[in-house]
């Protein structure tokens, strides 16, 4: 039985589903994406259809986002419609922007482009998003957000300041231009000179088991975090298992990223150092560096002089 479509208010004043809210045991099935020209923040309506019924909510993701069991970014999309305006369906295509509410102090700004052939890695749609807002719209990422979406594996949520995302793109294509690609002007001038060029001869075949196998280094193009958030990179020349499915790490390879992050970071922190260091690694989909191995570390509120040990070149690196 095809699943009846959803018809929903731009404005949130008018909806033909019941509202209340979504079923934590019910996956999100499709997103409506509100841009709000003229105010500080989108709306997204998040959308359950159910074989008898249809569940939604709309809400600003930035403040107050809803419970749900898979992330938002990571969905099929389904159809749905508007009773006034249009709106656009979140899957993997580009966000587009809505007609204004009537009241709207800015009702025709430029709106915002994104074409694929032109981007130098592939843009989420959480990056699509973050393009068609200023600086000034832009929320960043709290501690206590990004120990939720880490836990809960939602990395594709994970985004930059709009500026930021902007030069890195630039960035990006620049140095494409000038080295080839990304590998070769990581090993020119950030990664170890004795690790050579890849395919690399690990000393060890288990990831983080000798010292002169991983380098951390500071991440020169960090999301958009609070003030306090460190992020730093480590990166390694012995492969990390991934899955098959998505690149996602494997339970047997995620033990030994965790066991590495504790000894290294967790551990120089002593009594509660655990509550002020969160790591992740991206799957292959949301990678900008994929032909290189790394893990993403982030602490708050660490001493910098800490931070300059753990980032420091070692001995055992130097040619």
């Amino acid at each position: 039985m095809k699943p009846k479509m959803a018809v929903i208010s731009l404005r949130n004043a008018v909806t033909s589903v019941p509202k209340g809210h979504l079923r934590r045991n019910a996956p999100i099935t499709a997103l409506v994406v509100h841009r709000r020209f003229g105010f500080s923040h989108s709306l997204i309506t998040f959308v359950q259809q159910r074989p008898n019924r249809t569940f939604a909510t709309t809400s600003c993701p930035c403040h107050n986002q809803p419970k749900y069991s898979k992330s938002p970014f990571d969905i099929p999309t389904l159809g749905c419609e508007t009773r006034e305006g249009k709106a656009q369906i979140m899957g993997d295509n580009a966000l587009l922007p809505s007609e204004p509410p009537a009241n709207d102090p800015n009702p025709n700004p430029a709106p915002v482009s994104v074409k694929e052939e032109e981007n130098p890695f592939p843009l989420t749609a959480v990056d699509k998003w973050v393009l068609s807002q200023t600086d000034e719209e832009f929320k960043y990422h709290s501690w206590s957000e990004l120990r939720v979406l880490i836990q809960n594996n939602d990395l594709s949520v994970l985004k930059r300041k709009p500026s930021d995302l902007r030069r890195y793109m630039k960035w990006t294509a620049e140095t494409k231009a000038s080295y080839g690609s990304m590998t070769n002007y990581l090993l020119a001038h950030r990664l170890p000179k004795t690790w050579g060029a890849p395919p690399f001869t690990p000393v060890s075949d288990v990831p983080f088991a000798e010292p002169s196998d991983y380098c951390v280094l500071l991440n020169d193009w960090p999301y958009g975090f609070e003030p306090g958030i460190i992020h730093m990179v480590v990166w390694t020349r012995t492969p990390i298992a991934v899955d098959d499915n998505k690149g996602d790490m494997t339970p047997e390879s995620r033990k030994i990223v965790g066991d590495f992050v504790k000894q290294y970071f967790v551990d120089r922190l002593g009594p509660g150092g655990e509550e002020k260091v969160l790591y992740f690694k991206n799957w292959v989909a949301l990678q900008s560096v994929r032909a290189l191995e790394h893990v993403h570390v982030l602490v708050k509120d660490v001493d910098p002089v800490l931070i300059e040990e753990w980032t420091k070149e070692q001995e055992w690196h130097k040619a």
